[in-house]
């Protein structure tokens, strides 16, 4: 628990650390309106680092103005399919961004960020959850991402991982104990802060300083997690492609990288 704490704490400390370099102005010219307005589609899981990404992107391109919407994945796959106007999508998963490229609406996606899958209680633990086998064998209320959204698939996923160990009906005795199935990660989060659950998988990312002091994170074994991967692309649409690819690549480069792995991100290969 100790180590968690003081990952977390890294994380905020760097975090910090950005928001102050965030901070300074633009380059020589940042008093001229934008004349390139990016729209970004973004999974809910990323706006920290992206909103990170984006104003130093914005300092290095001053006539440039990235506008971002966040939300589950799935919401945003269906306003693209539905012809919303978008320049930039990141995807919480592989399978939603991967149906976009097939319906030619994105170019090919490419890895952004890597994490991982935690159980989250509210601060005192009062259902007294100790381990994931704990969900099924607890009377634990657990609110859990839906299947359709990325986080309610991984959740599945490692579910189903873990009833290698704990039988083959682990994963219906814990989704009998849901009450709740949310549309992105951030609301499985709220509801375990503000108490209204006794648990629930977000991803590590998501306990952010803000929040650290309302939930406490319990591990989720290392041979049942599944390596959670944020995805991005460039639409296929774009008024200006060649400002959103170079959003794409600023996002994937050295500097984009460093951003997610100091907001928690797993290192990426």
């Amino acid at each position: 628990m100790n180590e968690v704490r003081a990952r977390i704490m890294a994380a905020a400390t760097a975090a910090a650390l950005t928001a102050l370099t965030v901070a300074l102005p633009r380059k020589a010219g940042a008093d001229a309106p934008p004349t390139t307005t990016l729209i970004a589609f973004v999974a809910a899981n990323a706006q920290a680092p992206f909103d990170q990404v984006v104003g130093a992107f914005e300092r290095a391109n001053a006539t440039t103005l990235v506008n971002t919407e966040y939300a589950g994945t799935q919401i945003l796959e269906t306003q693209a399919e539905q012809g919303a106007p978008f320049d930039v999508f990141v995807s919480a998963d592989r399978a939603h961004i991967d149906k976009l490229h097939a319906e030619g609406l994105v170019s090919a996606p490419v890895l952004l960020s890597l994490g991982h899958e935690v159980i989250v209680v509210p601060a005192g633990n009062p259902a007294g959850i100790e381990s994931l086998r704990d969900l099924a064998d607890k009377p634990a209320k657990l609110v859990l991402g839906d299947d359709s959204v990325p986080i309610g698939i991984y959740t599945r996923q490692v579910l189903q991982n873990a009833s290698r160990d704990y039988g083959a009906d682990f994963p219906a005795r814990v989704l009998a104990h849901a009450v709740s199935l949310e549309t992105n990660v951030k609301q499985v989060l709220a509801k375990v802060a503000l108490g209204e659950a006794d648990a629930g998988v977000v991803y590590f990312t998501d306990v952010t300083p803000s929040f650290a002091d309302k939930v406490q994170i319990i591990p989720i074994p290392q041979a049942y997690e599944v390596e959670a991967g944020n995805y991005i692309a460039v639409a296929s649409q774009s008024k200006d492609p060649d400002i959103a690819k170079a959003l794409m690549a600023y996002a994937t480069g050295t500097d984009g990288r460093q951003i997610f792995r100091r907001n928690g991100y797993d290192p990426m290969p």
